[in-house]
């Protein structure tokens, strides 16, 4: 069997095999706890998509409003400083949210003193990866920022006794936000994977690297800043883009049908662009079409192996700004800081970098020792394979989120 029809077989297998994963979708929610003296307001907010992980509530069928706010008041609790539990004030009730996401509101009062600190059960005991991003706004000290996890799901509430340690504290936290996003995000990673494939010295590593940071440095900060706006669902769809038209690249230069690869890519896009404009299937047509002449462009550059990938670092610029609009996407859902705002961004995007260098060295180390201990044929063999494998994971995450609003 030849090697490109190898390669396309594993490709479309892996479209059968993706469906579950869910890659930069993470389950996660956000939420303000506002403590004023003796009492506690917390708004909760979560996308509506994982409302509907959780069980029907006995006695009928409940909208997911109902659900969600049934959910909080059960697993959203706050104690004071002696441990006793603080009492709910009145009912949890729904608030307006952005389209897509769901809002709920709970009031808390301590009868024993002011609350120290806060617990949060929801949605772990169904999504046990579920992330949770809280803003704790304390009696006109500076906002404070807690990450709950399966395995942290209580924290205590801190008031700063300096800007300093309140700067300090908040900076790791984003900091840690930044480096668990980059190594929870499989897109993140499988782009990465993508590019490092072909990478043959430290220089073009380098600069491959270099690209990508002041790719996505740019646009995560003009995001968060307010400055450039785009839709989630269309940058996920293009995360999925960047990733198999790399993948796609890797196996043209293998097999020396690049051009055919980027004549193929244009129709398929062009395609796309025609359903959605005839009937508002999927990714605007001036996207599509956007994407197509890319394709074919970059593509068209000279098909020998080290020339094409001295090109790279341009790409990985052009593609790494795409990833930027995903990452900020993590902080704009959270709400940052207006009085924090470049520690916090600064601390997220140091962050990514921290967790972005870890997994170059890791896939670099791995790389270079399997190409010291299997065959050359075997060694590209299975770079193949798994460029193979890369395209049709970035094929599949580009279509199924490309057609999400249908």
């Amino acid at each position: 069997m030849p090697a490109s029809t190898r390669l396309v077989m594993v490709a479309i297998l892996l479209l059968v095999l993706v469906p579950q994963v869910q890659a930069h979708n993470r389950s996660q929610s956000y939420s303000t706890w506002n403590i004023a003296g003796n009492t506690v307001d917390l708004v909760f907010t979560v996308k509506a998509r994982e409302v509907t992980r959780l069980p029907p509530i006995e006695g009928g069928l409940l909208t997911l409003e109902a659900l969600l706010t049934k959910h909080i008041e059960a697993t959203a609790r706050v104690s004071s400083q002696d441990g006793a539990s603080c009492v709910q004030r009145g009912q949890p009730r729904a608030l307006a949210a952005a389209e897509g996401y769901l809002r709920v509101q709970v009031a808390f009062a301590c009868k024993s003193g002011p609350p120290s600190a806060l617990l949060l059960d929801s949605f772990f005991a169904i999504a046990p990866s579920h992330v949770h991003y809280a803003r704790v706004l304390n009696d006109g000290h500076l906002p404070e920022e807690y990450l709950f996890t399966d395995s942290r799901r209580e924290h205590a509430i801190v008031a700063s006794s300096s800007t300093f340690d309140n700067v300090f504290r908040g900076f790791l936290q984003y900091l840690t936000l930044g480096v668990e996003h980059i190594l929870g995000g499989i897109d993140h990673l499988a782009f990465l994977a993508a590019l490092l494939l072909l990478v043959r010295n430290l220089r073009d590593l380098f600069w491959i690297v270099t690209g990508f940071t002041v790719g996505h440095s740019i646009t995560l900060s003009l995001a968060v800043l307010g400055h450039l706006a785009l839709e989630l669902w269309v940058i996920e769809a293009l995360i999925g883009f960047t990733i198999a038209l790399v993948a796609a690249d890797n196996i043209g230069l293998a097999t020396g049908r690049r051009q055919l690869i980027s004549a193929v890519t244009a129709v398929v896009l062009l395609a796309l662009g025609l359903l959605s404009l005839a009937w508002g299937i999927g990714l605007p047509f001036l996207t599509l079409a956007g994407l197509a002449v890319f394709t074919v462009a970059y593509m068209a550059f000279p098909a020998a192996q080290a020339q094409a990938l001295g090109l790279r670092p341009v790409l990985t610029l052009a593609f790494g700004m795409v990833h930027g609009f995903g990452f900020a996407n993590v902080l704009v859902e959270t709400g940052l800081p207006d009085e924090r705002l470049f520690v916090a961004l600064a601390g997220f995007n140091i962050g990514v970098e921290l967790g972005q260098l870890a997994v170059v060295a890791l896939l670099w180390g791995l790389i270079h020792w399997l190409s010291r201990i299997v065959s050359s044929r075997s060694y590209q063999n299975g770079l193949d394979t798994l460029s193979a494998c890369l395209c049709g994971l970035g094929v599949f995450w580009f279509v199924s989120r490309g057609l999400v609003q249908v």
